[in-house]
């Protein structure tokens, strides 16, 4: 697989922010909840003791790209509110990274889901897209996982 330094940059970015989310103390007695994408990848949703926050969720994602090559990085996401619904989620970007040789690359996601009454089980939909844009302005690549459905339960 071939892969541009933009891309080679945003495995980097992402390894970094998953370690990071990934070191974040955890709230006490907070309720962990397991389970997998529709793409096969596991994934892990923290829920804070009240019950009311998405502490992190996190899994992994694979993005196919334009140009044809195909990539998975880790992808997470922090503190989204939970409604008295039980919906939440949350959408990125378009985030845009300037890199040293001119070019751009553009960032953007979302999760979003619903949880049971009790905070036992949840279910949602995932998406991340990656474009690099050249010095031009013309976009070179684009890499996206598409909507990727995932369920989770303690």
């Amino acid at each position: 697989m071939v892969r541009s330094s933009g891309m080679r940059r945003l495995g980097l970015a992402v390894v970094l922010a998953a370690t990071l989310a990934a070191a974040a103390p955890a709230a006490a007695q907070a309720r962990v909840l397991g389970g997998t994408t529709s793409d096969g990848w596991p994934i892990v949703v923290e829920i804070n003791k009240s019950g009311k926050q998405i502490v992190q969720a996190s899994t992994g994602v694979t993005l196919n790209c334009t140009s044809g090559a195909v990539f998975s990085v880790p992808d997470g996401f922090q503190k989204m509110k939970i409604s008295k619904k039980g919906k939440f989620g949350v959408t990125f970007g378009p985030a845009t990274s300037d890199n040293p040789d001119g070019t751009k690359t553009v960032f953007e996601g979302s999760v979003s889901g619903k949880t049971n009454k009790a905070r036992t089980k949840a279910s949602g939909k995932w998406q991340l897209k990656v474009t690099e844009v050249a010095a031009t302005g013309a976009v070179t690549d684009t890499c996206d996982s598409g909507s990727v459905s995932w369920r989770a339960k303690d």
